[in-house]
């Protein structure tokens, strides 16, 4: 069954926006300004988090044998609703899909549901029990996950059971047995207009358990003095060929934001351009960042396959690897579309088959809704896991003409200076810098960090509990000089308790009225 849109990434509906330049850090506080002060826990919402989240979906549903089966054993009724099962669990998660989806503006069913949310297809289904004595229908009970906006709850039109779950009702068709096995279901469904007969589920709804925020492994990016990256994007099939405008406009950017390369123009890059160069300082050490720009029409079509084994050289060697581009919701069609016409792809599928390496790695796909499958796809690998790769990824649309910016976003947040030197950013930092402007509506998310660091990388523990009359005593990046009880004393920027040394805690800390950010103090709030 293929779950792709016939257009893989929205038309832009924007003009073409200039990259944002690059971050310049601010000064040091001053000895004369206010001090940050705990905030006790549950005095305070924690509005320090990505823009979208993760729901679960659950519900029971029917499956009808055909009519052909009534004279069948019991035993083989049972086994073929056994087979029949994760056809029809495909089919609700299509049809919950459709709903709530946001549609684009051609779309025959654009004013059907629409709350810019994505179902995963990496979920569950369990048969139950038969429904009546002729065994000839089941019921079985399904599970998903989704993602989507914070406040989808807001606007999905819930109602509540007795036992307190929320739920909303999603129309399909009653497909028969054959129809769902073969899994034509249109996009386009729109139960106001559809005139056959129809089936209609309850689907449970709850957010789930959000991941604490963390830092990307900066260390173990440049453990070897260098930062390694690859820029793609990926071909265009729209007239405009949006995808050289945004090359463009990342060369140029690229070239603003102080990295070095002999090249005048995008045009100039061939495939064996050497990379864009600049040199930071982190942690008292200086890293070469050095970045590599491809596009579609870096080669001619003849030499495709050379591009291709570049890609993937990258994909197998590299530290951060950047998708701009088309996408979709099948893993073995949709990956990352280096050309069209003709159209040459890597599907996600063969990306997680590729010699991917086992140091750590970020991957962004930046293309339409590659929260669904790409995720999924990439963590099949052989070699990596969450210990080893985040990714990246987007809940709804992806807009082409945000490219330059959403990448150059990316690129100055992992980067970012603070007077001279390295400022680590945490991914929540990252991803609410990309979601702005007319990326308000994408939904950037990150994946496989739970076992990232929970404390700054740059921390300084060994000066917790020092006193201190300001931040600059307190050595460390992102220590703060923080008011106890019997004085002020040093503390560590964490995001998540176990960040923290033993007998201190991840507390939140504020700056009058407002809430700044989280250090590790002393279980206590005393300091000994």
């Amino acid at each position: 069954m293929k779950l792709w849109r016939s257009s893989l990434c929205a038309v832009p509906m924007v003009g073409l926006l200039a990259a944002c330049g690059a971050d310049t850090g601010a000064d040091q506080q001053g000895s004369d300004e206010p001090l940050a002060e705990v905030v006790p826990e549950g005095k305070a919402d924690n509005y320090l988090s990505p823009t979208s989240m993760e729901y679960r979906l659950w519900g029971e549903g029917q499956i009808t044998l055909d009519d052909a089966w009534a004279d069948k054993a019991d035993q083989d009724k049972e086994t073929h609703a056994k087979e029949l099962l994760d056809y029809k669990f495909k089919a609700y998660g299509h049809f919950i899909n459709v709903y709530v989806t946001n549609k684009e503006h051609e779309d025959a069913n654009k004013d059907y549901g629409g709350f810019s949310g994505l179902v995963r297809p990496s979920s569950l289904s369990s048969l139950v029990e038969p429904v009546d004595g002729a065994r000839m229908t089941w019921t079985f009970v399904w599970e998903f996950e989704m993602g989507g906006p914070r406040d989808m709850l807001a606007h999905l039109p819930l109602q509540t059971r007795s036992n307190g779950e929320r739920w909303f009702p999603v129309k399909l068709p009653a497909l028969s047995e054959s129809q769902c096995i073969a899994g034509s279901y249109p996009d386009s469904f729109d139960p106001s207009t559809y005139t056959g007969a129809m089936e209609e589920i309850e689907v449970a709804i709850e957010p789930e358990k959000e991941s604490f925020d963390a830092w990307p492994e900066y260390r173990r990016l440049w453990d070897d003095g260098k930062l390694d990256m690859m820029i793609l994007v990926g071909g265009d099939y729209n007239a405009e060929r949006y995808d050289l405008k945004a090359a463009e406009q990342i060369f140029s950017w690229l070239k603003s934001a102080g990295f070095r390369h002999s090249a005048a123009s995008y045009t100039d890059l061939t495939i064996d351009s050497p990379p864009f160069t600049k040199t930071i300082q982190a942690d008292g050490k200086a890293v070469t960042v050095e970045v590599t720009l491809y596009h579609a029409d870096i080669v001619s079509d003849d030499k495709l396959d050379l591009l291709r084994q570049k890609i993937v050289e990258a994909y197998e060697t590299m530290d951060v690897l950047i998708y701009d581009g088309h996408a979709g919701q099948d893993p073995s069609y949709s990956g990352v579309v280096y050309h069209y016409n003709p159209r040459r792809a890597i599907s996600a599928n063969d990306l997680a088959q590729l010699a991917l390496p086992a140091k750590y790695q970020i991957f962004m796909f930046n293309g339409c809704k590659t929260y669904s499958v790409y995720p999924t796809a990439l963590y099949a690998s052989a070699t990596k896991n969450t210990s080893n790769l985040d990714i990246i990824s987007t809940v709804n649309f992806s807009w082409l003409t945000m490219q330059p910016f959403t990448t150059s976003g990316f690129i100055n947040q992992l980067l970012a200076q603070k007077s001279g030197t390295h400022d680590p950013r945490t991914y929540v930092e990252i991803l609410t810098e990309i979601n702005k402007s007319a990326n308000a509506n994408v939904y950037y998310g990150v994946h496989g960090l739970d076992d990232n660091t929970h404390l700054n990388p740059y921390a300084d523990v060994s000066a917790l509990c020092r006193a201190c009359s300001r931040d600059s005593d307190c050595p460390g990046a992102g220590n703060r000089c923080v008011r106890l009880s019997g004085g002020s004393f040093c503390a560590a920027e964490c995001t998540a308790d176990d960040g923290c040394p033993q007998g201190y805690k991840c507390k939140q800390i504020a700056e009058g009225n407002q809430i700044v950010g989280k250090q590790c103090l002393p279980q206590t709030y005393q300091c000994p």
